[in-house]
């Protein structure tokens, strides 16, 4: 047998599973770890939530590139192509020009959402976990605290979930079901990991959108890419102090 032969590990609907069982069982020990780390070396001061949360999500975040990375390079280049990890279908101007019109036209919505729809129902000046997390570190932490926010949502966060989500467990959906499907029941799964529940619309077009792109461009650094820029906008929104956080 080849090497190639021997590595290859083909991209299963299990193998899609399992990388989310992981994702959520990294983050459990990485919130049992930070949570006892900061008991034993601050034992006489109560740590903010948000802190706590920030940290765990970074080291959280850390273990699953990890372990996905040790996958990943234990595979063969067959399986690279399977996740998304190859060259554009398309042209890169075109998978810019893709990437920034589907960012303004889902942003939109998502403020005609925010702005215009949720307040009919009572529920303005809603906004999500990110959000708060991030109002929280600029009123009250310092530069160590907002440097680690920003690696969380620009960098650490953004290729986590996209590898996960998009590259593990689209792609393998996909492989046995309609792509629509595929695409429908990994943002569903992607949506319910987020909070709050009022903004769940909003999750979830964002996330057909980007696993839309996945299959529009076959390359997920451009999932990737709109995912940071996403992000991105809302930082921005932040530091600005506009009031379409979501």
């Amino acid at each position: 047998m080849t090497e190639t032969a021997t590595k290859y590990r083909p991209l299963t609907i299990k193998r899609g599973i399992l990388a989310i069982v992981v994702m959520y069982i990294s983050q459990l020990i990485a919130g049992i770890i930070v949570s006892y780390g900061f008991k034993m070396i601050s034992s006489t001061r109560e740590i903010p939530l948000e802190i706590l949360g920030l940290t765990s999500a970074l080291l959280s975040g850390v273990l699953i590139l990890t372990f996905f990375w040790w996958d990943i390079r234990r595979s063969s280049k067959l399986f690279y192509s399977e996740i998304g990890l190859q060259t554009s279908t398309i042209k890169k101007r075109e998978g810019l020009f893709l990437v920034l019109t589907v960012l303004v036209s889902t942003h939109v919505l998502a403020w005609v959402y925010r702005s215009q729809i949720l307040p009919i129902f009572g529920q303005e000046g809603i906004v999500g976990g990110g959000s708060k997390m991030f109002s929280f570190v600029q009123t009250n932490g310092g530069t160590v605290e907002m440097s680690g926010f920003l690696i969380l949502a620009l960098l650490v966060g953004p290729l986590m979930e996209e590898v996960v989500f998009r590259g593990y467990l689209q792609s393998s959906l996909a492989k046995k079901m309609p792509v629509w499907v595929a695409i429908l029941i990994s943002s569903i799964v992607f949506t319910i990991g987020h909070s709050p529940m009022v903004l769940w619309p909003m999750y979830f077009m964002y996330s057909v959108t980007w696993g839309w792109i996945l299959i529009r461009t076959g390359a997920l650094k451009w999932a990737i890419l709109i995912h940071v820029l996403s992000n991105l906008f809302y930082t921005v929104v932040g530091f600005t102090g506009w009031e379409i956080l979501a």
